[in-house]
């Protein structure tokens, strides 16, 4: 991999934020933009533009907490790592799709382990066909198609003989089946049917309550008694868990 992957931390605690920037000075696939110590500020400067790859982000700082925090700049990094002390921000974690999570002390081998994961997700998403990112809809128009861009979809809804492709800046109506749209999206690992009438994205969950699946669209899936077992495995594969013996 040629190109380093571009870190951001946000900790309010000085010799944390030390510690990872000696980590990331080790690893050569990794370059340091900035740092924060203090959320807000984090907030008002963090951009798009930056082209992050990488944030570091503590839990408990003051003024604004790192969950909340991440709920703001998600979109703004690739990957989303949080460094924390307590267990107990695992959940949470999950909810604001953090790619990782590390306890405080954090170690260099636990570091290095760490970003070799993400190096191998990186060269992943390489290496995906890109011929797979997109299909095209026919629209009510003759001769008149619509792009969709298969990041872009949040959850896709059945109709009977048609679906609702529900995306992050539009809904498109579709003459579909539902079938026809899980086999085309059978390669891609982030999309699951959780019933008969609904396939949503992992990428887009932002909690599960129960079995009601919530959306960054806002809008609440049940869980079909069908697809539970399947979705509760997919859900346990992404699920961070703690090596220590916690209760559920």
């Amino acid at each position: 991999m040629d190109k380093k992957l571009n870190c951001v931390i946000i900790d309010d605690e000085k010799h944390a934020v030390e510690l990872l920037v000696d980590y990331i000075n080790t690893m050569p696939n990794l370059q340091l933009v900035k740092y924060f110590t203090n959320p807000l500020q984090a907030l008002m400067e963090i951009s798009a533009n930056d082209q992050i790859d990488i944030v570091f982000m503590d839990m408990d700082m003051p003024g604004m907490s790192g969950i909340d925090l991440s709920i703001a700049i998600r979109d703004k990094t690739k990957y989303l790592v949080v460094t924390t002390g307590h267990s107990k921000y695992a959940y949470e974690a999950f909810g604001v799709q953090a790619n990782e999570y590390l306890l405080k002390p954090i170690s260099m081998s636990k570091f290095a382990l760490m970003i070799k994961r993400l190096l191998n997700s990186e060269l992943a998403v390489k290496n995906t066909v890109a011929a797979d990112d997109f299909f095209f809809i026919k629209t009510d128009q003759v001769q008149k198609y619509t792009k969709i861009n298969i990041r872009d979809i949040i959850m896709i809804e059945g109709l009977n003989n048609y679906v609702k492709i529900h995306t992050v800046n539009e809904t498109h109506v579709a003459y579909l089946t539902m079938k026809e749209l899980e086999t085309k999206l059978q390669d891609n690992p982030n999309f699951v049917r959780v019933q008969r009438s609904f396939i949503v994205s992992m990428n887009y969950i932002t909690k599960v309550e129960g079995y009601t699946i919530i959306l960054s669209n806002k809008m609440e899936v049940p869980l079909g008694t069908t697809y539970k077992k399947q979705f509760l495995v997919f859900l346990g594969e992404k699920t961070m868990k703690s090596k220590r013996n916690v209760p559920d």
